[in-house]
């Protein structure tokens, strides 16, 4: 009888085991960088902004205080955005909460003109490293010169 729970009790621990793995994503990892981006819909308090970064002409990195990463998907693509200076959040959302479609905007100056953007999607992610990353998955390579 102690054969037969052992062999149960294996099999059990095998079925355990395979239920989990197929339970796991199954997200294709990045293998230059070994950054497997993950991003999930999210919203943040923007008194605790820290700093923002633009990392392309439609997507602006945010730093909060305590270590929280988000990355903002913008209405259109902005040209001038690469190299704005004095980035904020601006409009009129509630509670202070920034979270996708909110109405709330990222403002910068170009050639001394504020430019807002509306900001359509905010998605927590873990560093910034994983934000530039998701940059480059989402859009178009350059053409080599």
């Amino acid at each position: 009888m102690g054969s037969k729970r052992r062999t149960a009790a294996c099999l059990l621990g095998l079925i355990l085991t395979v239920s989990w793995l197929a339970c796991t994503s199954t997200q294709k990892a990045d293998t230059r960088s070994g950054i497997v981006p993950v991003a999930k819909e999210a919203c943040f308090d923007v008194r605790r902004a820290d700093s923002f970064s633009a990392l392309h002409e439609r997507f602006v990195y945010v730093r909060l205080l305590g270590n929280e990463h988000y990355l903002l998907t913008l209405d259109s693509v902005y040209t001038s955005l690469p190299f704005a200076t004095g980035i904020k959040l601006s409009g009129e959302f509630k509670f202070s909460r920034v979270c996708s479609d909110t109405g709330a905007m990222i403002t910068f100056v170009d050639f001394g003109r504020p430019v807002f953007c509306r900001i359509v999607r905010v998605e927590a992610v873990a560093s910034k490293e994983a934000a530039q990353q998701l940059v480059k998955d989402r859009t178009t390579p350059k053409p080599k010169e």
